[in-house]
Parts: C-alpha cells; sequence; structure tokens
C-alpha cells in the first residue's frame, strides 16, 4: 500500500487541549489536592428527584459506633456561607470521629502534611488528636483547646514515617466532653502550587496543552466564577447535576476549593491559554446578571491591580493579569435552543464592546458571525471514526470536542476511532482545535470515558490518552496532502524539515506502507506506535498494557502497521 503526501501551502492553525468537566470526582476527589471527604460538614445526597442535606457525609464515629454521638448542627455556625457544623460528643476519653477520604487515605513516606481545622468549645480544657490510623496509627499531633466559646482554627504540620493505604483520618478528644468542629483540611505541603495532585498534572503536562478549557459542558450552568474566589471556607458548596446519575454520584458536589481563580493558576503553570465557560441563563431568568459575570470575569482576569476585580486578583497573590483572550458561552445542552441563542448574543455583544479581542466560543449547529463554533462529537466507536468533514463544515476556526460514547473502559477500539477522526480533521485543516471530553474520572465513581483515570494511589493514561499525546506532540505548522491507496485514515504535516505522516491501521490484518511523495522530505527517522488488543484497556494493574512506544524504522520509506494500530511516521531531512 502507498501512502502518498504532497504541499500544499495551508498553515495549519490546529491546537490540542484539554477540557476540564467537572465530572467523575475530577476536581474534589481527583485533582484538588484535599484529601478528607465532605471536610466542612455541607455535602447533600440526590434523593426522589431533589437534593437533601447530608452533612455527616463520609464521617462516622471513632473507634467504634456509640463511642461518639455526631450530629450536624446549624445554629451560631462558622460562616453563614457553608452553615453546617459537627456537634461531637465523646462519650468516652479518646472516641471523636473518622473521616473516609475517598475510601481511605494514601500516605507517602516522608511526605509533610499540613493538617488544620476550627473548633468552638464551651466545657473545661481539652486536648483534641488529630492523624491517621491504619493497621496501626500512622502519625498523630495533639492540640489544646480553648474553651472560650469562640471559634479557633488550628494548624499543624506532620510528616508520614511510612507510606500506606487506606487508612481513615482521625479527629479525637483525650478526654470524654463536647465539642463543635468544622473546616477540616488535610493536604500534602508538596502539591503542586499547594493546590492539586502531582501525579494527575504530571499526566496532564505531557500532553504539552495550548487550552485549558473549564469548567466542563453541562455543568456550566451551576458555577457562578465569583461565588469560587476569595477565602477557602467562605465558597458556597453547591451539589453537581451529576449526582443524579448513580448511587456512587449520590453525594456529588463542589466544595470549590478549586474555584476560577485557582483554574487561571492552573493554566499559566501549563503554559495553556485558559478558555473559561459562563452561563447565559435558562429561560425566565434575567439576562443582565450573566452580562454582569462576564464583563467582571474579564476584569478579574486582565484588568490592573488598580481596578475592582484586578485588585482582588492582586490580594489573592497574583498582581500580573492573566492574559485572558477567550470565553466559552452557554452549554451543550443549549446548541439548539433560539432562546439560548439570543442570550449568547447578548452577552457577546456585551464582551465585544468591553475587548474586541477577545475570542467567543459558543455551542451552536451552524456558524454564527463573531463566534468560534463549538461542535461535540459524542458517538459510539463505529460511528466516531466514519464522522465525516461535512458533519462540521468547512470552518477553519471549529473547535471540536470529541468523545467515544459508551466506552467506559477506554478501549483501544475507542482510541483508534478517535485517531482516525483526528487524521480527517488535521489532513483537511478544518477546525482551529480539538480536545477529548472528560479529561478525568476516578475509579468507582466515573460515569463516562476519560483520558485519565485515578484511585487514591494511582494515575494512568487511557489507550486515548496516548493517541490525544501523540496528537499534541508530534503535528508540525504546516500541512500536507496525504492520501492513502486503501482505506486507510492517513494526515501529514510539517515543520522545520520535519514531516509527521500519521496513520490509523483499523483491520485485522498488518499493512506495509510505503510513504512517496513529490518532495524531499527526508528519510523515516522514528516510528511512534499504539498498537494491541482492540478490546483491551489500561488498569491500574497494568496502567500501560497500551502505550504508545518507539519502534526502530527498518527503510528509509516504508514502514509495518501492525493490525489494530495508530503510528507516527517522523521523517526528517
Amino acid at each position: 500500500m502507498k501512502i502518498t503526501i504532497s504541499e500544499t501551502g495551508k498553515i495549519g492553525k490546529g491546537e490540542m487541549g484539554l477540557f476540564l468537566d467537572d465530572i467523575n470526582y475530577a476536581i474534589d476527589g481527583g485533582l484538588n489536592a484535599e484529601m478528607l471527604e465532605n471536610r466542612n460538614f455541607e455535602a447533600t445526597v440526590y434523593q426522589k428527584g431533589g437534593f437533601a442535606a447530608c452533612g455527616d457525609h463520609g464521617w462516622t464515629p471513632y473507634p467504634a459506633e456509640g463511642s461518639a454521638a455526631l450530629k450536624v448542627k446549624t445554629d451560631r455556625p462558622l460562616h453563614l456561607e457553608n452553615p453546617h457544623y459537627m456537634r461531637v460528643v465523646a462519650n468516652a476519653d479518646g472516641a471523636g470521629m473518622r473521616n473516609r477520604a475517598y475510601g481511605g487515605l494514601t500516605l507517602r513516606r516522608g511526605t509533610e502534611y499540613e493538617i488544620s481545622f476550627f473548633v468552638r468549645s464551651y466545657e473545661d480544657k481539652n486536648t483534641a488528636y488529630v492523624g491517621a490510623i491504619g493497621e496501626k496509627t500512622l502519625f498523630e499531633k495533639k492540640v489544646k483547646i480553648k474553651p472560650d466559646g469562640k471559634w479557633h482554627r488550628y494548624c499543624v504540620r506532620v510528616k508520614c514515617k511510612e507510606d500506606a493505604t487506606g487508612a481513615a483520618f482521625v479527629f479525637r478528644l483525650a478526654k470524654a466532653g463536647m465539642v463543635h468542629a468544622d473546616c477540616f483540611s488535610m493536604r500534602p505541603v508538596n502539591a503542586i502550587l499547594k493546590l492539586f495532585r502531582r501525579d494527575l498534572i504530571a499526566l496532564i503536562e505531557e500532553l504539552k496543552p495550548r487550552f485549558l478549557r473549564f469548567p466542563g459542558g453541562g455543568v456550566v450552568a451551576e458555577y457562578r466564577w465569583k461565588g469560587s474566589v476569595g477565602g477557602r471556607d467562605l465558597r458556597r458548596h453547591f451539589p453537581n447535576c451529576h449526582a443524579a446519575g448513580s448511587a456512587a454520584l449520590a453525594h456529588y458536589g463542589q466544595t470549590l476549593d478549586l474555584g476560577f481563580y485557582e483554574y487561571f493558576r492552573l493554566a499559566e503553570y501549563l503554559g495553556a491559554q485558559p478558555i473559561p465557560a459562563l452561563p447565559v441563563g435558562e429561560c425566565g431568568e434575567e439576562t443582565e446578571t450573566y452580562v454582569q459575570d462576564a464583563l467582571d470575569l474579564i476584569e478579574f482576569a486582565n484588568g490592573s491591580a488598580d481596578t475592582m476585580w484586578g485588585s482582588l486578583r492582586a490580594e489573592l497573590g497574583h498582581p500580573v493579569p492573566f492574559h485572558l483572550s477567550a470565553i466559552a458561552l452557554g452549554s451543550a445542552e443549549q446548541a439548539g435552543s433560539e432562546e439560548a441563542r439570543k442570550r449568547i448574543e447578548i452577552v457577546a455583544s456585551a464582551i465585544r464592546a468591553k475587548d474586541e479581542k477577545i475570542k467567543l466560543l459558543t455551542p451552536s449547529d451552524e456558524k454564527e458571525e463573531g463566534h468560534v463554533r463549538e461542535v461535540r462529537l459524542v458517538l459510539p466507536p463505529d460511528e466516531l471514526q466514519n464522522a465525516t468533514i461535512a458533519q462540521l463544515g468547512d470552518d477553519e476556526e471549529t473547535h471540536v470536542v470529541y468523545a467515544a460514547a459508551g466506552a467506559t473502559e477506554g478501549r483501544l477500539s475507542s482510541a483508534l476511532a478517535e485517531a482516525a477522526l483526528l487524521t480527517e480533521l488535521e489532513n483537511a485543516a478544518v477546525c482551529g482545535a480539538r480536545t477529548y471530553a472528560p479529561l478525568f474520572a476516578r475509579d468507582g465513581y466515573a460515569q463516562t470515558p476519560a483520558l485519565i483515570r485515578f484511585d487514591g494511589s494511582r494515575a494512568f493514561g487511557t489507550p486515548s490518552y496516548y493517541v490525544q499525546k501523540l496528537f499534541s506532540l508530534y503535528t508540525g505548522a504546516n500541512i500536507l496532502h496525504a492520501q492513502a491507496d486503501a482505506s486507510l485514515p492517513v494526515s501529514a504535516t510539517e515543520q522545520e524539515g520535519v514531516t509527521y505522516v500519521k496513520a490509523v491501521n483499523l483491520s485485522d490484518d498488518p499493512v506495509e506502507a510505503e510513504v512517496e511523495g513529490e518532495h524531499d522530505f527526508g528519510a523515516l527517522n522514528r516510528v511512534i506506535l499504539i498498537e494491541g488488543d482492540p478490546a483491551a484497556c489500561n488498569t491500574a494493574s497494568e496502567p500501560t498494557k497500551i502505550a504508545a512506544r518507539d519502534v526502530a524504522p527498518a527503510a528509509p520509506r516504508t514502514a509495518l502497521l501492525p493490525p489494530h494500530s495508530f503510528c507516527v511516521l517522523v521523517f526528517r531531512k
């Protein structure tokens, strides 16, 4: 079989980025380095078609049922924004409560952790102990509680002396008695930016994303950015719409520990363009509030330190602007709504009046003047690999968000279907950005596939992760025309004397591909390959069962493409 490439003179505008969607416990219980679950007793539970308060979620008496009486209270709270707190009555010396910590704490030897909490006590002096307990006590620190009837914050640091998984966080009183407690926190001191889980950040750094979209698609309507900046304990908890999905997700909520300020810092850390997604409201709601929220976000991100919202950014520790240049408006569910289209245009017009350089992404079935069209392709693998350019139109600015529906285990077959779609998009140069959604999924809590899966102790890329990585790292700025004389999805790009040819073999048979062209593009220098059983997926025990690997070239212009494989052929002059 022959792959023919030729120069076209086209300059590619394609970029690969990340879609940080707040589903699958991606933020709390995931990227957020906070280790305690329901740390401020604001959890809700989805039941009988609605949400109900469930402040004791994740907390149980210690050391056994009956050792302590736990009751969630709301009178005279620490903060009105998060009014629930826990009354702890220790029925015996040494009793208290434990936190399940998303299935148990994972502790690393030599890592230092910071633990903080608030306590109010009306009784005689008592001592509280906080620590981690597995088969034995792993560490414990004590603090003397002030008995003046006022809320006080206590903070300790501790270094773990051994590795442990499945440990419990424990808060207990030295003597039998009663206290009120709220706003617990336990974080590794070495968290990225003191905020983000290190292993998850390491995996997304490898993708070299050009942009970072947040907080997702369906959850956009729930996020109001102004409630996510300022003091960590003053951010009002809200239930996540995905809590209605299953019993495992019934308590899914958002503490907003990682809000829009932290999101901008993450994008800056990754060297990625931030693309915040903002709601425009629903029928019956006033649009003016959403207009003002959008304008104020621009000032928060880009305004000088002497503006109202720019001064808040400076107070939070970032006097230099974040250089926001793009905003997504509306949710995916509003793509075909005439009412939403009107609302989007009202907000968009106000943004253009404030800063005409801001690029606006909107969900739409058709291209609209002044907007970048955002298209969602959420299809089963057999349909995704056959998705055509005709479905997307010929707009080079279109943002394409893709995912293979039904691939809950992240199979190779789904990743190859995605690769086939991406070669077509790259070869035709019809879209400005591509990204997979969603980014993260916590094992045991996931509704959908994801690029990266994790639990408390491990994180790994799915086959889709490696496809995304190869397209992100091995794509040149100049688009070449690529064509195979068989039904083989191929694309080609070039930059500074290096040509990248991508090919997907979806068949059960190996294919010997000879690459030829009308110009000198050099000799085959490197082959990067993903292959395997199409039903195979990566797991915590086999995290790289399907991964990209280098193969030594056997000839200057010829490569063997194994069955069910995706490869990048690198030619260098």
